[in-house]
């Protein structure tokens, strides 16, 4: 039953077509062996279509009108998972419970292991952060964007898997961890390649020049401030704070100075993130 007081006049966003939904379910947690970010796009896109469908009256109307934006999701420090809070928000801003009993559960189900630290590529773009508490942070997740996901035909981004890690040592960073090379070693390249994933997490918010710029400043500054920890990890202070705590590790353990290392980073991320958008411009561009 429909929870609002007046039926809302207009569509938030169209409702996803059947064929669109099947090839989400079939990629999504359905397929064992599907690749995590692909999996956690097809949940984004179902998500969309699960909440448009417990709020209109028809589901069979492509043009029953609904008014939901974004959905409430909480991101457990514990676990890395991330699964719905059972709460919605309307154009205006307004925070609703969804209207169903079971609603809350059905997308628990829906999301299962699919959307965490492990997807965050995937899923963090779709999400502003509203704040923190001491079990998670708390996002809005912007289903609007989350239905237009072409998940039929979505290319493969292959440093998908780098800007994933890159955002996990951010994160790891604004809650106070101490850094340590992902690959356990006191090799240059381990260092780098960790500025590398922080790079490929900054992609597309912020330019490499500008983070690696910012981090080299930050460590010539006697006593930087950390971001608090509910910042978002694609904050330009909170990826520069990053960078700048795995150059000065790794300057104090292989005695290469931080900006060789920063330069070995940029030119490497250049190379990676080029051949990124040749992937997608070929899968734009072919006839």
């Amino acid at each position: 039953m429909q929870q609002q007081n007046t039926r809302p006049a207009t569509l938030s966003y169209p409702a996803p077509d059947d064929e669109a939904v099947d090839t989400a379910r079939r990629i999504s947690s359905d397929t064992p062996d599907a690749d995590p970010t692909d999996a956690a796009r097809a949940t984004c896109f179902l998500l969309a279509a699960a909440v448009r469908d417990f709020l209109v009256e028809d589901i069979y109307d492509p043009a029953a009108p609904f008014d939901a934006v974004e959905l409430e999701l909480a991101h457990a420090h514990a676990t890395g998972l991330v699964e719905p809070t059972g709460h919605y928000f309307t154009a205006d801003g307004t925070r609703l419970p969804l209207p169903g009993e079971r609603d809350r559960d059905r997308l628990i189900n829906l999301v299962l292991w699919d959307l965490g630290d492990h997807s965050r590529a995937a899923w963090s773009p779709l999400c502003t952060l509203q704040g923190t508490t001491t079990e998670a942070a708390i996002y809005r997740f912007d289903l609007t964007q989350a239905a237009a996901l072409r998940v039929t035909d979505a290319p493969r981004d292959p440093a998908a898997a780098s800007a994933t890690t890159g955002l996990d040592t951010v994160t790891r960073y604004l809650h106070g961890h101490t850094y340590t090379p992902r690959t356990k070693t006191a090799a240059q390249e381990a260092f780098t390649a960790d500025v590398v994933a922080v790079l490929h997490a900054a992609d597309g918010w912020h330019h490499a020049p500008r983070v690696l710029e910012r981090a080299l400043t930050l460590l010539v500054t006697s006593t930087p401030t950390r971001p608090a920890p509910d910042t978002h990890p694609r904050d330009l202070e909170a990826l520069a704070g990053a960078v700048a705590h795995i150059l000065r590790t790794g300057e104090t353990l292989t005695g290469t100075t931080a900006y060789t290392l920063a330069d070995t980073a940029e030119t490497a991320f250049q190379e990676e993130a080029d051949e990124a958008r040749f992937a997608h411009i070929r899968h734009t561009r072919q006839a």
